[in-house]
């Protein structure tokens, strides 16, 4: 994985970029490994997140459905009694 580096690692504490690549990705590699609490957390997070955005798309889609179920109904509403009046039909 690299990143891009500023002026302040060149010449400072690290004598060149391969040197802080090299550094870098062996802190990675051998970072401290998390708890199983902080693991088994993360997965908790993870799930009800997926959850929350599925609850926020299905309202969306809810939402935007009735919108356009009622603006449906209101255009029928408009366009359609008067139809049926003119042909002699019940707008009942």
């Amino acid at each position: 994985m690299r990143i891009k580096t500023s002026e302040n690692y060149r010449g400072g504490v690290f004598p060149d970029e391969a040197s802080f690549q090299r550094i870098y990705e062996e802190c990675l590699e051998n970072g401290s490994q998390v708890s199983q609490k902080t693991r088994d957390s993360y997965d908790k997070m993870q799930t009800w997140f997926e959850e929350y955005v599925c609850a926020i798309q299905e309202d969306t889609f809810r939402y935007a459905y009735q919108c356009g179920y009622e603006a449906a109904q209101k255009e029928i509403a408009e366009h359609s009694a008067p139809a049926i009046l003119a042909e002699g039909g019940d707008a009942a």
